[in-house]
């Protein structure tokens, strides 16, 4: 799975633009600052809701307590057909008890008194114990009447308006309170509500009162609490800003982490810090200059110059081989185009093996194809032999639509890897470019000297033409070229240089001579595709 996502990014991700980093940075610490602002504004407005759940059921359930006792003496007043006597002590029960607007006593044998004589209504209400409800009065308002079996039914009316005021002073803000009763509630506004799903939504709280006739429910709208933890807390936005562009800016342009790592190569890249040499491959016997390998250079801002045998391997790490070849290819197909080259010259591309593993790579290679069969060149694209090439369908498939299309496959630093005859049949590599330790050890290691004799007859065998590098001397040459080997390389012909540098060199000498050393590297025969 790591190799998967690791193949992926190589193929499609390059870094971002300073501006879409500075973009996601600030994003990231955003949302970051705007959760964290959010959790903040939760948790205090979660605990504000608490308090004045407390407070106000408190204070209700102490106006019902009062109410409570009142009940208590309604059912002490005699109840008598005459009801002069009950009416006097049941409107000294109202007078004396907060809020109370009316009280009733009804007698076991029906007769019912009241505290007002313009109100004859008795409630039928079903149950053997206190029951709390509220109901509408005549004027309209809210009511909450207390009624108590037993013996008959003592009842005392309370006005709503004392309740009402409790609850919208604790309703203050975008926070509403609701005094629950059974099915119905009584809110803020003052009129009483059956019971829907709306209340208990948002952030809520709730709380039933000691007595446990009545609950009470504050909440507060999620989009209140989302519009609250921006405006409530600028600071920790403005927080978030600057950690946002600090982070960004830690990530651009910190130097210490100016290094060859995945960041800053992917940076290299997108900056076009990576630029171009090309070291000739020559023929043996006349030195006369066949091919060249394009070899990767990087020029760092700020460490300058960093050798490609450590940054190459960086890039294989962090999954940028291929973005990096892929640029070096386009890089390539400008240049050449403007570079005369001897008919059969071959340009070595080196590529890594998973990249050959890549159906893209045949697209990637059009272009430059394009170029080079106007110029009558050939395109080599070179696999190390210290990895193996990955043993499925689709790098076979690639290999063979690459050769279908003219390429040929190189297998370079041939000689310390794994591969054997079979491997190479496997494969059908053109070409073997003999690892350069063995040229130096010419004269000093037999072992490597016998293996480097015999490589001719395998190659022969094999069909495939060798290339030698490290050649740094004429001796080396003369040995190598005694022995039969056909092409060379090395700094003894030309270092790696720049196209400018390469053309002159190229140049220098007569094209038209070059062309009979270059037949016998075998001309790739152009393919309309």
């Amino acid at each position: 799975m790591l190799k998967k996502v690791r193949t992926l990014w190589s193929r499609y991700a390059l870094s971002p633009k300073p501006a879409v980093v500075y973009s996601a940075a600030l994003a990231s610490c955003l949302l970051t600052g705007w959760l964290l602002s959010l959790l903040v504004t939760w948790q205090q407005d979660r605990t504000e809701l608490h308090e004045r759940v407390s407070l106000l059921t408190q204070q209700l359930d102490q106006q019902i307590g009062l109410a409570n006792g009142a009940l208590g003496r309604i059912d002490g007043v005699p109840v008598s057909a005459a009801c002069d006597l009950p009416r006097q002590m049941l409107a000294s029960v109202v007078q004396s008890t907060p809020h109370a607007r009316y009280a009733l006593r009804v007698g076991a044998d029906g007769t019912a008194c009241t505290s007002d004589l313009s109100r004859q209504d008795v409630p039928a209400l079903p149950g053997d114990g206190r029951v709390l409800l509220l109901s509408g009065s005549r004027d309209g308002k809210a009511v909450l009447r207390l009624q108590r079996h037993g013996y008959g039914v003592s009842m005392i009316e309370l006005g709503g308006d004392a309740f009402v005021n409790l609850l919208q002073q604790a309703a203050s803000g975008d926070m509403q309170a609701y005094m629950v009763l059974g099915e119905q509630y009584l809110a803020a506004d003052g009129k009483v509500h059956p019971m829907d799903d709306s209340i208990g939504q948002g952030l809520s709280y709730s709380l039933p009162a000691p007595s446990g006739q009545f609950s009470i429910v504050m909440q507060e709208s999620w989009l209140s609490v989302l519009e609250g933890s921006l405006l409530r807390r600028p600071d920790t936005l403005l927080l978030a800003v600057l950690a946002g562009l600090v982070l960004a800016w830690s990530l651009l342009r910190r130097e210490v982490a100016r290094n060859s790592t995945g960041w800053e190569i992917a940076q290299g890249i997108r900056n076009r810090e990576f630029f171009t040499h090309y070291q000739p491959i020559v023929t043996a016997e006349h030195g006369e200059c066949v091919g060249v390998e394009v070899l990767a250079r990087w020029r760092h801002p700020v460490q300058g110059a960093i050798r490609s045998d450590l940054f190459i391997p960086a890039a294989e790490d962090a999954g940028l081989i291929v973005p990096l070849t892929r640029y070096l290819i386009r890089r390539v197909t400008k240049e050449l185009k403007q570079v005369a080259l001897p008919p059969g010259f071959f340009v070595g591309i080196n590529i890594a093996a998973e990249h050959l593993g890549m159906p893209d790579l045949v697209e990637d290679c059009k272009i430059l194809l394009a170029v080079l069969r106007e110029k009558k060149a050939v395109l080599v694209l070179e696999v190390s032999e210290r990895y193996p090439l990955p043993e499925h369908q689709v790098t076979h498939r690639v290999v063979q639509d690459l050769r279908q299309m003219g390429v040929k496959l190189a297998l370079d630093d041939f000689g310390i890897g794994h591969a054997d005859r079979n491997y190479l049949r496997r494969w059908g590599f053109d070409y073997l470019k003999v690892e350069k330790g063995y040229v130096s050890a010419l004269g000093k290691d037999s072992f490597k000297t016998n293996i480097l004799d015999g490589l001719l007859q395998t190659s022969h065998q094999l069909g495939v033409q060798v290339i030698v590098k490290g050649v740094e001397t004429q001796g080396q040459q003369n040995y190598l070229s005694v022995k039969g080997f056909e092409f060379l390389q090395g700094f003894y012909f030309g270092k790696p240089m720049t196209l400018n540098h390469f053309r002159q060199w190229l140049y220098s000498g007569i094209t038209q001579d070059r062309v009979p050393a270059a037949v016998g590297l075998g001309r790739a025969e152009a393919t309309d595709r």
